[in-house]
């Protein structure tokens, strides 16, 4: 008999990204069908997906519809990857078995009886709940797997590809914001990056949602702003065309990585040991409390984490690297 397993993680667009090689695992170890609950604005990456059979898009007004939707799929069974305590409850709602169960609850900026970690990087993490579908699976390769690009937008993702070959000497991706403020880089450092690389004939190409576009257009030179432009699952199809990219910690750094361009990431309050991608070249500053692990920010004097990395720091990798 088939088995029908549902995957919760309701985190962001990074942690839905490193719990795709779980659903791979699965389908290549056991006859099943796959669905996974995301927060809806995760729910692209799995769209079109070879892995993933049924996505439900959560949201709190959406809830008593997505519990109706897996009832009706039949899925039966469920991993709570986030370990959250409405997930759990969502599981059991929607009339599933618990292959385990979570308790974590988010008050502000903090959390009580907080998930355990199986393993210190967040690919390793999640891909280890195969184990509660196969306990003798311990060998496996992991990697990565978004949906794929809708067949009708491929001709203008190459025609787009092509115009910024001819604007510039390489394609350059920039991922200048992350929905948490303590994560960002101050964009007079981007706008001192960005005259750089005009110096060297490049126009870069700045990335992130539809929102992003108004403080994209706050760096100052020459640049493309593609705010918007472009779906969850189409970036890694630029990104293979990119020469190398800049990237602060947020969920688009995670989903060009797929794609395996070399990436500098700008790390401030989050862990690179655990969420940085195998190919990313990693800047963080050596403050005390990094990596705080904070939506917020205590640092009351002097620079931030994230002010302490320099504009020349990122210029010197690229230098060194023989990117340009």
């Amino acid at each position: 008999m088939m088995r029908k397993i549902l995957i919760i993680n309701r985190l962001g667009i990074g942690d839905v990204v490193v719990t795709t090689p779980l659903a791979k695992l699965i389908k290549d170890n056991n006859q099943a069908k796959v669905g996974f609950v995301v927060a809806a604005k995760s729910a692209d990456l799995l769209v079109n997906h070879d892995y993933i059979d049924d996505v439900f898009a959560y949201s709190k007004k959406d809830k008593q519809q997505v519990i109706l939707g897996i009832r009706q799929k039949g899925y039966n069974e469920a991993i709570i990857i986030d370990e959250r305590f409405t997930s759990t409850l969502l599981a059991l709602k929607a009339g599933c078995r618990l292959l385990n169960k979570g308790f974590e609850i988010s008050l502000g900026a903090n959390r009580l009886f907080k998930r355990k970690m199986r393993k210190v990087r967040a690919i390793e993490d999640f891909s280890a709940y195969i184990q509660l579908v196969n306990p003798a699976l311990t060998d496996y390769e992991i990697a990565a797997v978004l949906g794929k690009p809708n067949e009708d937008r491929k001709e203008y993702i190459e025609q787009w590809l092509q115009q910024q070959k001819q604007k510039s000497g390489k394609i350059v991706l920039i991922v200048p914001k992350s929905a948490a403020l303590n994560k960002n880089w101050p964009i007079t450092y981007f706008s001192e990056l960005n005259r750089f690389l005009n110096e060297k004939g490049i126009i870069p190409v700045y990335i992130g949602s539809k929102s992003d576009a108004d403080y994209i257009d706050e760096i100052k030179g020459k640049k493309t702003n593609a705010a918007g432009l472009f779906s969850l699952r189409e970036l890694p199809t630029i990104a293979e065309s990119a020469a190398f990219a800049i990237s602060v910690c947020t969920g688009p750094m995670h989903i060009i990585s797929t794609a395996k361009v070399p990436t500098i990431v700008l790390y401030g309050p989050s862990d690179p040991v655990r969420w940085a991608p195998a190919n990313a070249i990693v800047l963080q500053s050596k403050l005390p409390c990094v990596p705080c692990e904070r939506l917020d920010c205590t640092q009351e004097k002097g620079k931030t984490c994230m002010e302490l990395i320099t504009p020349n720091q990122v210029e010197k990798i690229i230098v060194e690297q023989n990117w340009l």
